[in-house]
């Protein structure tokens, strides 16, 4: 018995390195793919991360940013054996591999960001999903930030009115630019408080949901997201609302359970609207 064991492990342990020699003779695109993307996600997410923990910190680290990972690590599968990148490619993923040695943590998102926009412009589709992705992982961890320190003079006062229609029913408080004030009580609505991250952070969810079902868009895909956004919204704005109205509310919906809540709730609302889509579609097939 124990022979027949060592037979089988033997011949299990020869298929393997057979294959394995073989990756390495011909490792195709995935494989230098999967390196790069692997190397770039330790160090805009993986490090940062670790260091967040030990320091006590909020992890750098969201669901979004694993779905994201997966519909990346599905796409670069696809890829199989074939050979889609182009030399221009591979001088852009050798030159991002030299950059990602600079200690600005943002270098490895501004990389992606060059790479994926590389991608968006080859008619395989498969490579064009990696920059779509690329392009989304870069804006929920960089670019939307930056877009919304330039809008948030014009937009966090829009936000602020849509949290204070409500409490106008329900006693005396007022409206100053962004901060909605009450009788001994008020909130000011600032960034981590806006709806604007939450929105394209459900989006970058949706188009990975897209690419894991590999699928191209559909008009069901633009419906569920918009109602997606609206709920998300929607549900930002009655948080505002309830910490507007007591301290005690605000201590809830921002430094307690209430907080915990609506995160994992906003990201309930982006899996069910797809999934719903997703059903819709399928019965109307």
């Amino acid at each position: 018995m124990m022979t027949s064991y060592a037979t089988r492990f033997e011949t299990a342990s020869r298929r393997f390195m057979g294959k394995l020699i073989t990756a390495l003779d011909e490792p195709g695109d995935r494989i230098l793919l999967a390196l790069f993307f692997a190397t770039v996600f330790y160090l805009a997410y993986g490090l940062p991360f670790v260091i967040a923990r030990d320091g006590n910190e909020s992890p750098p680290l969201r669901a979004a940013e694993v779905i994201g990972f997966v519909a990346v690590a599905v796409t670069i599968a696809r890829l199989g054996s074939d050979r889609v990148l182009r030399k221009a490619h591979l001088i852009a993923i050798a030159i991002s591999s030299i950059a990602l040695m600079h200690p600005w943590h943002s270098m490895a998102i501004v990389m992606l960001t060059a790479l994926g926009i590389s991608f968006l412009r080859r008619n395989d589709r498969r490579l064009a999903s990696l920059g779509q992705l690329c392009i989304g992982l870069a804006w929920i961890s960089l670019w939307g930030k930056v877009v919304l320190s330039f809008i948030e003079p014009w937009l966090l006062p829009i936000e602020a009115a849509l949290g204070y229609v409500p409490l106008s029913l329900f006693g005396s408080f007022s409206l100053v630019g962004n901060a909605i004030l009450g009788q001994g009580h008020g909130v000011v609505v600032f960034t981590g408080c806006s709806a604007f991250a939450n929105t394209i952070t459900a989006a970058f969810i949706w188009l990975s949901l897209v690419k894991i079902q590999g699928t191209e868009f559909q008009g069901w895909h633009f419906r569920g997201l918009a109602f997606s956004l609206a709920a998300i919204v929607l549900l930002n704005t009655v948080r505002l609302t309830l910490m507007a109205y007591s301290y005690d509310g605000y201590v809830f919906w921002h430094n307690g359970y209430g907080a915990t809540f609506v995160s994992l709730a906003m990201l309930l609302i982006v899996l069910a609207f797809f999934y719903w889509g997703a059903c819709r579609r399928e019965s109307a097939v």
